[in-house]
């Protein structure tokens, strides 16, 4: 005779393990670079969330899980970068100055795929006559802030919820900002500084505010 489920045994259920949450950012970044690819080549308007799916290799039931709108398929790529220079700042011993993470722009540029930046600085210029990609990439660049001011918070000693922490980690990152936008912004075949000089120095910029102590 089987045995009576106990109420305190967990059902069994089939089909497939759940996902890890690593694998599950590798599916979005992979449909962010799906759909990049799609918005440079027909525009957003032109792109349907069905051909993004198609072009990522899921089911356009799958995309909905993971992103609420098209646009926000982008976001993906435009937050890794960000990911690694957060990253890269926690890493960076603490006798070193914090400024000096300006002169090392490899958190931006990725050197294990040098498409994904060729893709995003398609996007950023996207960005000009697509305003709802503008919106993805400043609440990008939001959400950025709480990350970067915990790992300055402990840099510094001090609370993470101090203002003066969030305001050097929002002037920081908002320095880059800009620097990508002078970047992109600039006419074709204008002359000016590298993509890799463009970040160095506006990082420099924000870094040199927010390494000072007195806010």
């Amino acid at each position: 005779m089987a045995q009576t489920q106990t109420a305190t045994e967990p059902a069994r259920r089939g089909g497939r393990p759940p996902l890890s949450e690593s694998r599950k950012d590798e599916i979005r970044l992979e449909i962010a670079i799906a759909a990049v690819r799609l918005f440079t080549e027909q525009g957003l308007d032109g792109t349907s969330v069905a051909q993004i799916a198609d072009a990522a290799g899921i089911a356009t039931r799958t995309l909905w899980r993971y992103f609420p709108s098209k646009e926000a398929c982008a976001a993906p790529l435009l937050s890794f970068g960000l990911d690694r220079f957060t990253s890269y700042v926690r890493d960076l011993p603490a006798e070193r100055p914090l400024v000096e993470a300006a002169d090392d722009t490899r958190w931006f540029s990725d050197a294990a795929s040098p498409t994904r930046v060729l893709l995003v600085i398609d996007l950023l210029r996207l960005t000009h006559t697509e305003p709802l990609l503008d919106a993805v990439w400043s609440r990008c660049y939001s959400e950025a802030v709480a990350p970067l001011a915990q790992v300055l918070a402990e840099r510094f000693g001090l609370p993470a919820d101090d203002l003066g922490v969030r305001v050097k980690a929002s002037m920081l990152l908002a320095a880059m900002h800009q620097g990508l936008r002078h970047y992109v912004c600039r006419a074709p075949g204008e002359h000016g500084l590298s993509l890799e000089d463009t970040i160095r120095a506006s990082a420099r910029i924000g870094l040199a505010a927010a390494q000072a102590r007195d806010v």
